[in-house]
């Protein structure tokens, strides 16, 4: 396993982007939450000009072989049938990339189909996992493959120019493969991290925690062990989020996750990389019912809560207006002297 070393982010930066905010003709701090979004930006991009004008959103694809044990009410071919969707721009995310003018990605890490478009990213490790009450989600070294597949692809976008990525995916049964991921990670109990996923009935959630139970009582992977629960019950467009995550924060980019799929795969980035959650943005708490408990135990507090649960990256694009406005206030507002308004703390 490659060993993935982070530079601090720059406090400088950081402190330089508070006094231009403070300078501006407003109250301090008036501006709550979007300003600790921008010295947050400044840090890891080591400056306070704010720049995110080129950004890209990496919608990672991939299948679950524990979809074979009922656990969705969405079939697997939906998955493909969506992949080549977000590109021709029909899906929620597509629509919502085009109206803050993000580019899409979509890298097939894990379809269980043949997506024979050239707009696809082709790094397809397997035909979906295997199903994880049955065998390993998948082999050491696949999971080690997940990884490095999306740190490459983050450093190829940012490489390109992008100044900021975004991070969503595709794959029926991934909040499956999540819960499973929290489970292990926080030990939590099945039924309190299960949620409904694709809108699934409580007689097919209460199977559903059962076959999370199962799966974590058969392997049993240790909670401080990131790569053994990627690789018993994980999926490859998580691992590919956590690469995606490592490789931007290592070419000094902020990434801006989704929500319950994304943090799933934080809890298991911070176990590789400690400072990653130093060069992330947490868009929103989605409907998912472990999303609450996820956000807890990461000690994250997202930005949005738009009762969202739709995926493909939705959640982070709908943060691009939040980080566009505050660069408009930063270059467009005036400054406390230009209006001598004599304020006094």
């Amino acid at each position: 396993m490659a060993d993935y070393s982070l530079k601090p982010i720059s406090l400088i930066a950081q402190t330089e982007m508070q006094e231009k905010l403070d300078n501006l003709a407003k109250p301090i701090a008036g501006l709550g939450r979007l300003e600790e979004l921008a010295v947050k930006i400044a840090g890891i991009q080591n400056s306070p000009e704010l720049s995110v004008d080129q950004r890209c959103c990496l919608v990672f694809a991939a299948d679950h072989g524990v979809a074979e044990e009922g656990v969705s009410a969405t079939p697997q071919k939906v998955t493909a049938i969506q992949s080549i969707n977000l590109l021709n721009g029909h899906t929620a995310a597509a629509a919502i990339a085009n109206s803050v003018h993000c580019d899409m990605k979509v890298i097939d890490v894990g379809v269980h189909a043949e997506l024979d478009d050239p707009r696809i990213i082709a790094q397809k490790i397997r035909w979906g996992t295997r199903n994880m009450v049955q065998e390993p989600a998948m082999t050491r070294d696949e999971a080690e493959r997940s990884i490095k597949i999306g740190r490459e692809v983050a450093h190829q976008v940012i490489e390109s120019g992008n100044r900021i990525i975004l991070l969503g995916e595709l794959g029926i049964a991934n909040t499956t493969a999540a819960a499973a991921i929290l489970a292990a990670r926080y030990d939590i109990k099945p039924a309190e991290i299960v949620g409904y996923g694709s809108n699934i009935t409580e007689v097919r959630r209460q199977h559903k925690i059962k076959v999370v139970a199962q799966a974590l009582k058969r392997w049993h992977p240790a909670n401080d062990d990131a790569m053994t629960i990627l690789q018993t019950v994980g999926g490859y467009e998580i691992g590919a989020k956590i690469g995606a995550m490592i490789g931007a924060a290592e070419m000094g980019v902020p990434v801006i996750l989704d929500g319950f799929i994304s943090y799933a795969a934080l809890s298991l980035a911070e176990l590789l990389t400690p400072k990653i959650n130093q060069y992330v943005i947490t868009s929103h708490a989605s409907m998912e019912n472990g999303t609450a408990l996820a956000i807890d135990y990461l000690n994250i507090e997202p930005l949005l809560d738009l009762h969202l649960a739709v995926g493909e990256g939705t959640g982070a694009l709908l943060v691009l207006p939040l980080i566009d406005a505050i660069e408009n206030v930063l270059t467009q507002m005036n400054t406390q002297n230009e209006m001598q308004f004599g304020y006094q703390p």
